[in-house]
């Protein structure tokens, strides 16, 4: 086998190092041309090889980058292309929501099986049922299970899980098993558009006043529901808010959104990469907070620096690394991959 990484990123290291079975990938040179061309290229041999090609990042250069990619290697004869996807992109469009409107989670699926994708891994869809977009086989990994041991690391007492939405629940009773004696509750809110909600109320909301709540979704983009979440919980009287997302989109304010928020502490997955660089932007809000703090005349600059961690947000990065590495050696070793996503 080989595997094969279109961006350099922390994570690809990791489950390239964590697999211990295949070549590295630097016999693959990508071109891009002044025009924004994108050129694949493989400098070896890959006929009748196993292909392992990892893409991050959902951007429509990316995604032409992959397709390519993957054209390439069918077009130079590997036996077989295995596509590692972290997040798999435009899986919220997983239905026709709107008249005349795409279906971008079934164009995706045609795209990669067009191009010679002969398997996909991949990690909490937005939508289960994406998986019968497909005609070629699926490894769809639970998110939870990369925040398991942190989970558990946290040792949280008197725990209520509140699922931020009934479309939520699974993914959260599934999350509960960490927490054998929590309690639960449900967020009711009604959307009035996208990243828009008109209102917000709380099902077993007497379950939460003094309690430890901790809340699961599959993905972060502007933050602003899950904000506003936070700030619902916390006038219940909530001990603390924690929120586990597995895709942390992160766009537009949501930095600034979550600085200013209730929530305790924002646990993400880096299914999407970039988050390390936006965990650094984060801390520079934190740092340029406490250094205008400490111009303003009080001494002792990492004590103040500690300070204001203390009374904002916490975003802390679990890797799914490890999820994948376990994955990926089992479709090797041909061993079942279902009990991964057993708790």
């Amino acid at each position: 086998m080989k595997f094969f990484s279109l961006n350099k990123s922390l994570l690809a290291e990791q489950v390239f190092n964590g697999i211990n079975h295949g070549e590295n990938d630097n016999q693959l040179k990508i071109d891009i041309f002044s025009d924004g061309e994108i050129l694949p290229v493989y400098k070896e041999s890959i006929r009748d090889h196993h292909l392992f090609i990892m893409a991050d990042g959902h951007s429509s250069e990316n995604i032409m980058k992959l397709l390519l990619t993957i054209d390439g290697a069918k077009r130079s004869g590997a036996k077989k292309i295995t596509v590692i996807y972290p997040y798999a992109p435009y899986s919220r469009q997983d239905k026709n929501d709107h008249v005349r409107s795409s279906i971008g989670a079934k164009l995706m699926a045609d795209m990669l099986q067009t191009a010679g994708a002969t398997r996909l891994i991949t990690i909490e869809m937005h939508a289960p049922a994406i998986q019968g977009f497909y005609n070629i086989p699926v490894i769809h990994l639970n998110g939870n299970r990369i925040f398991t041991d942190y989970a558990k690391s946290l040792k949280l007492e008197n725990v209520t899980i509140c699922s931020p939405d009934h479309g939520a629940l699974k993914r959260n009773t599934d999350f509960a098993r960490l927490f054998p004696d929590s309690l639960f509750a449900v967020i009711d809110k009604k959307r009035t558009k996208p990243n828009e909600i008109a209102s917000m109320d709380i099902t077993g909301g007497e379950f939460i006043p003094g309690r430890n709540v901790v809340s699961v979704d599959d993905m972060g983009d502007t933050l602003g529901t899950l904000s506003k979440a936070a700030g619902l919980v916390m006038s219940k009287g909530a001990a603390s808010f924690r929120a586990f997302l597995t895709h942390p989109v992160l766009s537009g304010k949501a930095l600034e959104v979550l600085y200013n928020s209730q929530i305790t502490e924002l646990i993400v997955s880096d299914t999407i990469v970039s988050v390390y660089e936006k965990q650094k932007l984060y801390n520079s809000m934190l740092e340029a907070e406490a250094t205008e703090l400490y111009n303003l005349g009080r001494s002792d600059y990492d004590s103040i620096l500690e300070e204001v961690k203390a009374k904002r947000p916490k975003l802390t990065i679990v890797s799914c690394s490890n999820l994948l590495v376990k994955s990926i050696d089992r479709l090797i070793n041909k061993q079942s991959i279902n009990e991964l996503n057993i708790a």
